[in-house]
C-alpha cells in the first residue's frame, strides 16, 4: 500500500502521472504524461496511448494519482517537486531511514 504521506520514499513505477514545468508556473495546469513504466536516476519514464516519452525530475513538478485502498472510488492526488524524486528510490529509501535514526 502506498502511503501519500512518503510517496517521494517509493518506487514510481505503476503510478499515474500528471505534470507541470517549473519554469512557468502561472496558469499552466497539470497535464496528464500517463502510467510511469520505469524511473532512473534523473528521469521519469512513461508510456501513454502506447508512446513512451521521458521527463527530466528536476525540470518538473509531478502530481501522482494514487489509489485509496478503503473505498476504490475515490483517488489521493500529491504533488511533488520533482528535485525532491532525485535519486533511485532504494537511496530515498535509505535517507529516510537515517532521518529517522537522527529523530530518535
Amino acid at each position: 500500500m502506498l502511503n501519500p504521506n512518503f510517496i517521494i520514499y517509493h518506487d514510481l513505477i505503476g503510478i499515474y502521472a500528471f505534470i507541470k514545468t517549473k519554469s512557468k508556473l502561472n496558469g499552466i495546469k497539470f497535464s496528464p504524461i500517463g502510467v510511469v513504466i520505469d524511473e532512473t536516476r534523473d528521469m521519469l519514464i512513461t508510456e501513454k496511448n502506447d508512446k513512451i516519452k521521458k521527463y527530466i525530475k528536476k525540470d518538473y513538478i509531478f502530481r501522482f494519482k494514487i489509489p485509496n485502498y478503503e473505498n476504490d472510488e475515490i483517488y489521493y492526488y500529491v504533488e511533488v517537486a520533482g528535485n525532491k524524486l532525485t535519486g533511485l528510490p532504494v537511496n530515498r529509501l535509505r535517507s529516510l531511514k537515517k532521518k529517522r535514526r537522527l529523530i530518535k
